[in-house]
């Protein structure tokens, strides 16, 4: 079973999201903010990490930033409603810190479609470690 942490300021999105992905069989923490999910990431080992754009300290570029440092393999999901993320740092710009950018409102059925396919691109091969 996948492992996935949520990352978002919102307490109503990360209810949304958890309750999504944990119907689908996924194995789910969530968080409040980047720091919160750092300090999850020391007990929980995430193949997966969607978090907002925009939140109170760090925001989800620096925390993605952060987990790719220490946990290259994990899959790094950006969300957010806001459009000024087009600017500065532009997921699609091959620098690598986010795996997937998604747009707030969500769609379900897609949002959970792409993470199964990143979930199943990026999973490490049969003996590599």
């Amino acid at each position: 079973m996948a492992r996935i942490l949520i990352v978002d300021d919102e307490v109503h999105v990360l209810g949304a999201l958890r309750r999504l992905l944990r119907r689908e069989g996924f194995s789910v923490e969530v968080a409040l903010s980047g720091e919160e999910a750092l300090d999850k990431l020391r007990t929980f080992e995430a193949d997966l990490i969607i978090s907002d754009f925009r939140m109170r300290g760090m925001n989800g570029v620096q925390l993605l930033g952060q987990v790719m440092n220490a946990m290259p393999r994990t899959v790094r999901v950006l969300l957010s409603g806001h459009a000024d993320l087009r600017t500065g740092n532009d997921p699609q710009s091959g620098e690598g810190v986010v795996s997937r950018f998604f747009s707030k409102p969500w769609d379900n059925e897609d949002l959970v479609s792409e993470v199964r396919s990143l979930l199943e691109t990026h999973a490490p091969s049969p003996g590599s470690a």
